[in-house]
Protein backbone atom coordinates (compact mmCIF):
# COMPACT_ATOMS: atom_id res chain seq x y z
CA UNK A 1 0.00 0.00 0.00
CA UNK A 2 2.65 2.56 0.77
CA UNK A 3 4.56 1.38 -2.36
CA UNK A 4 1.03 2.31 -4.30
CA UNK A 5 1.36 5.72 -2.03
CA UNK A 6 4.53 6.69 -3.64
CA UNK A 7 4.45 6.17 -6.86
CA UNK A 8 1.49 8.20 -6.68
CA UNK A 9 3.53 10.84 -5.19
CA UNK A 10 5.84 10.20 -7.46
CA UNK A 11 3.31 11.32 -10.65
CA UNK A 12 1.80 14.04 -9.34
CA UNK A 13 5.14 15.36 -8.34
CA UNK A 14 5.89 14.86 -11.98
CA UNK A 15 2.56 15.91 -13.41
CA UNK A 16 3.17 19.28 -11.27
CA UNK A 17 6.80 19.90 -12.62
CA UNK A 18 5.53 19.15 -15.80
CA UNK A 19 2.84 21.72 -16.09
CA UNK A 20 5.22 24.26 -14.60
CA UNK A 21 6.26 23.96 -18.79
CA UNK A 22 5.89 27.59 -20.23
CA UNK A 23 6.86 30.34 -22.46
CA UNK A 24 8.21 33.11 -20.18
CA UNK A 25 7.05 36.35 -20.45
CA UNK A 26 9.99 38.22 -19.33
CA UNK A 27 12.20 38.30 -22.67
CA UNK A 28 16.22 37.47 -22.91
CA UNK A 29 18.47 39.10 -24.71
CA UNK A 30 22.23 38.49 -25.74
CA UNK A 31 24.19 41.25 -25.30
CA UNK A 32 27.15 42.46 -27.49
CA UNK A 33 29.21 44.83 -29.18
CA UNK A 34 30.77 44.61 -32.93
CA UNK A 35 33.38 46.57 -34.44
CA UNK A 36 33.07 46.95 -37.83
CA UNK A 37 35.99 49.33 -38.82
CA UNK A 38 36.24 52.54 -37.13
CA UNK A 39 33.01 51.81 -35.80
CA UNK A 40 31.59 49.77 -33.11
CA UNK A 41 28.24 48.93 -32.93
CA UNK A 42 25.77 47.45 -29.64
CA UNK A 43 23.40 44.59 -30.59
CA UNK A 44 20.69 42.41 -28.56
CA UNK A 45 19.07 39.78 -30.04
CA UNK A 46 15.97 38.94 -28.27
CA UNK A 47 14.55 36.16 -27.79
CA UNK A 48 11.12 34.56 -25.94
CA UNK A 49 12.57 31.91 -24.02
CA UNK A 50 10.74 28.49 -23.22
CA UNK A 51 11.59 25.12 -21.28
CA UNK A 52 9.80 21.85 -23.09
CA UNK A 53 9.33 20.20 -26.24
CA UNK A 54 5.47 21.66 -26.00
CA UNK A 55 6.34 25.30 -25.78
CA UNK A 56 5.54 27.23 -29.05
CA UNK A 57 5.74 30.84 -29.94
CA UNK A 58 3.65 32.49 -32.60
CA UNK A 59 5.68 32.82 -36.03
CA UNK A 60 3.90 36.54 -35.85
CA UNK A 61 4.41 39.69 -33.86
CA UNK A 62 1.17 41.16 -33.30
CA UNK A 63 -0.54 44.04 -31.70
CA UNK A 64 -3.59 43.54 -29.04
CA UNK A 65 -6.44 46.30 -28.72
CA UNK A 66 -4.57 49.21 -26.69
CA UNK A 67 -1.23 46.86 -27.08
CA UNK A 68 0.54 48.31 -30.05
CA UNK A 69 3.51 47.08 -31.22
CA UNK A 70 6.83 48.77 -30.52
CA UNK A 71 10.65 49.01 -30.83
CA UNK A 72 12.29 51.80 -29.73
CA UNK A 73 15.35 53.23 -28.37
CA UNK A 74 15.74 55.53 -24.75
CA UNK A 75 13.59 58.28 -24.68
CA UNK A 76 11.86 57.75 -28.49
CA UNK A 77 9.51 55.87 -26.52
CA UNK A 78 7.50 58.39 -26.18
CA UNK A 79 7.04 59.52 -29.85
CA UNK A 80 4.20 59.09 -32.01
CA UNK A 81 4.17 58.74 -35.52
CA UNK A 82 0.75 59.13 -38.09
CA UNK A 83 0.56 56.05 -40.35
CA UNK A 84 3.33 57.55 -42.83
CA UNK A 85 5.75 57.69 -40.48
CA UNK A 86 5.94 61.21 -39.42
CA UNK A 87 6.37 62.34 -35.77
CA UNK A 88 2.94 64.06 -34.51
CA UNK A 89 3.86 64.39 -31.14
CA UNK A 90 7.14 63.88 -28.47
CA UNK A 91 10.52 64.46 -29.69
CA UNK A 92 13.15 62.07 -31.42
CA UNK A 93 15.88 61.92 -29.49
CA UNK A 94 16.30 57.80 -29.37
CA UNK A 95 19.28 56.43 -31.36
CA UNK A 96 17.88 54.98 -35.33
CA UNK A 97 18.39 51.36 -35.70
CA UNK A 98 21.34 50.76 -37.77
CA UNK A 99 20.95 48.46 -40.98
CA UNK A 100 23.30 47.34 -43.74
CA UNK A 101 22.22 46.28 -47.33
CA UNK A 102 19.03 47.22 -48.77
CA UNK A 103 16.81 44.72 -47.03
CA UNK A 104 15.31 46.90 -44.59
CA UNK A 105 14.08 44.86 -41.71
CA UNK A 106 13.78 41.24 -43.21
CA UNK A 107 16.32 38.77 -42.25
CA UNK A 108 17.46 38.22 -45.89
CA UNK A 109 20.40 40.60 -46.27
CA UNK A 110 22.91 38.82 -48.01
CA UNK A 111 25.78 40.60 -46.75
CA UNK A 112 25.33 39.28 -43.28
CA UNK A 113 26.64 41.87 -41.31
CA UNK A 114 26.54 40.78 -37.67
CA UNK A 115 24.78 44.62 -36.74
CA UNK A 116 22.58 44.46 -39.63
CA UNK A 117 18.62 44.79 -37.26
CA UNK A 118 16.18 42.78 -38.33
CA UNK A 119 13.00 40.64 -37.46
CA UNK A 120 13.57 37.19 -37.00
CA UNK A 121 10.51 35.27 -36.27
CA UNK A 122 12.21 32.26 -34.93
CA UNK A 123 14.57 32.44 -37.70
CA UNK A 124 18.09 32.77 -36.60
CA UNK A 125 20.07 33.49 -39.94
CA UNK A 126 20.69 36.04 -42.69
CA UNK A 127 20.36 36.25 -46.24
CA UNK A 128 19.93 33.19 -48.24
CA UNK A 129 20.56 31.19 -44.42
CA UNK A 130 17.07 33.01 -42.99
CA UNK A 131 14.67 30.15 -42.66
CA UNK A 132 11.81 29.35 -40.16
CA UNK A 133 9.74 26.55 -39.70
CA UNK A 134 6.20 25.63 -38.15
CA UNK A 135 5.48 22.85 -35.77
CA UNK A 136 4.12 20.96 -38.57
CA UNK A 137 8.09 20.49 -39.53
CA UNK A 138 7.60 22.56 -42.77
CA UNK A 139 10.89 25.09 -43.32
CA UNK A 140 10.09 28.24 -44.89
CA UNK A 141 13.40 29.89 -46.57
CA UNK A 142 14.37 33.63 -47.47
CA UNK A 143 12.51 33.42 -50.64
CA UNK A 144 8.87 33.39 -48.82
CA UNK A 145 10.06 36.04 -46.65
CA UNK A 146 9.04 38.94 -48.70
CA UNK A 147 7.27 42.34 -48.16
CA UNK A 148 4.39 41.14 -49.64
CA UNK A 149 4.23 38.04 -46.79
CA UNK A 150 3.97 40.00 -44.00
CA UNK A 151 7.12 42.14 -43.13
CA UNK A 152 5.64 44.85 -45.25
CA UNK A 153 3.67 46.21 -41.65
CA UNK A 154 7.17 46.75 -40.79
CA UNK A 155 7.32 50.47 -41.93
CA UNK A 156 9.71 53.28 -40.37
CA UNK A 157 12.51 51.68 -41.49
CA UNK A 158 16.43 53.80 -40.48
CA UNK A 159 14.58 54.95 -37.65
CA UNK A 160 14.32 54.93 -33.66
CA UNK A 161 11.15 53.73 -33.02
CA UNK A 162 9.09 50.84 -35.22
CA UNK A 163 5.41 50.13 -34.53
CA UNK A 164 3.25 48.49 -36.64
CA UNK A 165 -0.06 50.25 -35.40
CA UNK A 166 -2.20 49.62 -33.16
CA UNK A 167 -3.85 46.14 -34.38
CA UNK A 168 -1.17 44.92 -37.15
CA UNK A 169 2.19 43.04 -36.95
CA UNK A 170 4.84 41.44 -38.83
CA UNK A 171 4.28 37.48 -39.73
CA UNK A 172 5.51 35.36 -41.71
CA UNK A 173 2.55 35.08 -44.80
CA UNK A 174 4.55 32.02 -46.37
CA UNK A 175 3.03 29.62 -44.26
CA UNK A 176 -0.85 29.98 -45.49
CA UNK A 177 -3.47 31.26 -43.46
CA UNK A 178 -4.52 28.06 -40.70
CA UNK A 179 -5.00 28.24 -37.39
CA UNK A 180 -3.19 26.47 -34.72
CA UNK A 181 -5.49 23.69 -34.39
CA UNK A 182 -3.98 20.95 -35.90
CA UNK A 183 -0.10 20.55 -36.88
CA UNK A 184 -0.20 20.65 -40.48
CA UNK A 185 2.67 22.05 -42.54
CA UNK A 186 0.72 25.31 -43.70
CA UNK A 187 -0.11 26.27 -39.83
CA UNK A 188 0.61 29.27 -39.12
CA UNK A 189 1.54 31.00 -36.30
CA UNK A 190 3.16 28.11 -34.16
CA UNK A 191 6.46 27.06 -34.31
CA UNK A 192 8.28 24.93 -31.51
CA UNK A 193 10.92 26.81 -29.30
CA UNK A 194 13.17 23.89 -29.34
CA UNK A 195 14.15 24.11 -33.34
CA UNK A 196 16.96 25.16 -32.80
CA UNK A 197 18.17 22.72 -29.83
CA UNK A 198 21.32 20.05 -30.69
CA UNK A 199 18.70 17.05 -30.56
CA UNK A 200 16.89 18.89 -33.38
CA UNK A 201 19.73 18.93 -35.65
CA UNK A 202 18.86 15.90 -37.44
CA UNK A 203 15.52 17.19 -38.20
CA UNK A 204 15.91 20.28 -38.56
CA UNK A 205 19.64 20.34 -40.53
CA UNK A 206 19.18 23.06 -42.87
CA UNK A 207 17.94 25.66 -39.62
CA UNK A 208 21.48 27.72 -39.05
CA UNK A 209 22.78 27.12 -35.71
CA UNK A 210 26.94 27.86 -35.65
CA UNK A 211 27.25 30.13 -33.82
CA UNK A 212 23.84 31.08 -32.64
CA UNK A 213 23.43 28.25 -30.35
CA UNK A 214 25.21 30.01 -27.06
CA UNK A 215 24.88 33.37 -26.60
CA UNK A 216 27.60 36.02 -28.18
CA UNK A 217 27.89 38.39 -25.00
CA UNK A 218 25.98 38.85 -21.90
CA UNK A 219 22.40 37.24 -21.27
CA UNK A 220 19.82 39.99 -19.97
CA UNK A 221 16.35 39.43 -18.73
CA UNK A 222 13.75 42.26 -20.01
CA UNK A 223 13.13 44.57 -17.02
CA UNK A 224 9.81 46.06 -16.39
CA UNK A 225 11.25 50.06 -17.08
CA UNK A 226 13.94 51.66 -18.50
CA UNK A 227 15.44 52.10 -15.16
CA UNK A 228 15.66 48.65 -14.42
CA UNK A 229 17.48 47.41 -17.53
CA UNK A 230 20.80 46.29 -16.62
CA UNK A 231 23.20 44.07 -18.46
CA UNK A 232 24.49 42.65 -15.31
CA UNK A 233 27.27 39.66 -15.86
CA UNK A 234 25.98 36.81 -17.81
CA UNK A 235 28.96 35.35 -19.27
CA UNK A 236 29.53 34.88 -23.03
CA UNK A 237 28.51 30.94 -24.28
CA UNK A 238 25.43 30.65 -22.10
CA UNK A 239 22.81 28.19 -23.98
CA UNK A 240 20.15 29.39 -26.18
CA UNK A 241 18.13 26.46 -25.76
CA UNK A 242 13.90 26.88 -26.17
CA UNK A 243 14.77 30.50 -27.11
CA UNK A 244 12.72 31.99 -30.73
CA UNK A 245 14.54 35.12 -31.45
CA UNK A 246 12.01 37.79 -31.65
CA UNK A 247 14.87 39.76 -33.61
CA UNK A 248 18.22 41.74 -33.62
CA UNK A 249 18.30 45.64 -32.64
CA UNK A 250 21.77 47.40 -32.94
CA UNK A 251 22.77 51.21 -32.74
CA UNK A 252 25.88 52.65 -33.59
CA UNK A 253 28.04 53.51 -30.35
CA UNK A 254 31.13 54.87 -32.05
CA UNK A 255 32.02 57.67 -29.34
CA UNK A 256 29.55 56.78 -26.76
CA UNK A 257 30.25 56.40 -22.92
CA UNK A 258 29.24 54.00 -20.16
CA UNK A 259 27.34 56.97 -18.32
CA UNK A 260 24.81 57.58 -21.21
CA UNK A 261 22.71 54.64 -20.54
CA UNK A 262 20.80 53.65 -23.75
CA UNK A 263 17.53 51.57 -23.18
CA UNK A 264 15.47 49.77 -25.60
CA UNK A 265 11.53 48.56 -24.43
CA UNK A 266 10.08 45.76 -27.00
CA UNK A 267 6.27 45.41 -26.55
CA UNK A 268 4.41 43.50 -28.36
CA UNK A 269 1.11 40.81 -28.34
CA UNK A 270 2.43 37.06 -27.39
CA UNK A 271 0.80 34.33 -28.74
CA UNK A 272 1.61 30.65 -28.21
CA UNK A 273 1.24 27.76 -26.02
CA UNK A 274 2.39 26.42 -23.21
CA UNK A 275 3.48 22.83 -23.60
CA UNK A 276 3.44 19.83 -21.02
CA UNK A 277 4.60 17.46 -23.73
CA UNK A 278 5.01 17.65 -27.51
CA UNK A 279 1.97 18.88 -29.26
CA UNK A 280 0.13 19.60 -25.97
CA UNK A 281 -0.24 22.58 -23.76
CA UNK A 282 -2.51 25.68 -23.23
CA UNK A 283 -2.68 27.96 -25.92
CA UNK A 284 -2.22 31.98 -25.07
CA UNK A 285 -2.59 35.36 -26.46
CA UNK A 286 -2.08 38.85 -25.63
CA UNK A 287 -5.72 39.11 -27.31
CA UNK A 288 -7.26 37.88 -24.40
CA UNK A 289 -4.93 37.52 -21.54
CA UNK A 290 -3.21 40.77 -19.97
CA UNK A 291 -0.07 38.68 -18.49
CA UNK A 292 1.10 37.92 -22.75
CA UNK A 293 0.73 42.01 -23.58
CA UNK A 294 4.29 41.93 -23.10
CA UNK A 295 6.39 45.25 -22.52
CA UNK A 296 10.17 44.83 -21.38
CA UNK A 297 13.47 47.06 -21.59
CA UNK A 298 16.86 46.27 -22.34
CA UNK A 299 20.00 47.87 -22.16
CA UNK A 300 22.81 48.22 -24.61
CA UNK A 301 26.75 47.66 -24.12
CA UNK A 302 28.84 50.74 -24.57
CA UNK A 303 32.90 49.49 -25.33
CA UNK A 304 34.88 49.69 -22.30
CA UNK A 305 36.41 53.57 -22.30
CA UNK A 306 40.10 53.67 -23.74
CA UNK A 307 39.46 49.64 -24.74
CA UNK A 308 42.05 50.34 -27.46
CA UNK A 309 44.12 53.47 -25.74
CA UNK A 310 44.86 50.94 -22.99
CA UNK A 311 46.54 48.50 -25.37
CA UNK A 312 48.73 51.44 -26.87
CA UNK A 313 51.02 53.22 -23.93
CA UNK A 314 51.87 49.53 -23.13
CA UNK A 315 52.73 48.54 -26.28
CA UNK A 316 55.47 52.13 -25.91
CA UNK A 317 56.68 50.94 -22.18
CA UNK A 318 57.79 47.67 -24.11
CA UNK A 319 59.28 49.14 -26.60
CA UNK A 320 60.92 52.07 -24.29
CA UNK A 321 62.51 49.08 -21.72
CA UNK A 322 64.09 47.54 -25.40
CA UNK A 323 65.95 50.06 -25.72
Amino acid sequence: MQHSKNLALIATACLSTTSLATVSTTLVADTYVVKDGSRFYSVLDIYAKGNNAGDLMGCSVLGAGTHAVVFATSSATGVTRDASGKVTAGAVTGDIFVQSGGSGWLPTNNDGKAWDSFIALGNRGQGAAAKVTNRGGRVVDAADMTAASGFSQMRVAGSNFIDSGTTSGWYSGAFGGNGYGTAGTSENPFARLNTYNPDQASLYPDLVRTGLQTSKGALQSGATTAGAATIGSGAAGTSLDYCWMIGRFAIDVTGKSASEVITMNAQFNMVGKNGTAAESGTPFSGAITAAYKVSNFFAFAVPAPGAIGVIWPLLLAARRRRN
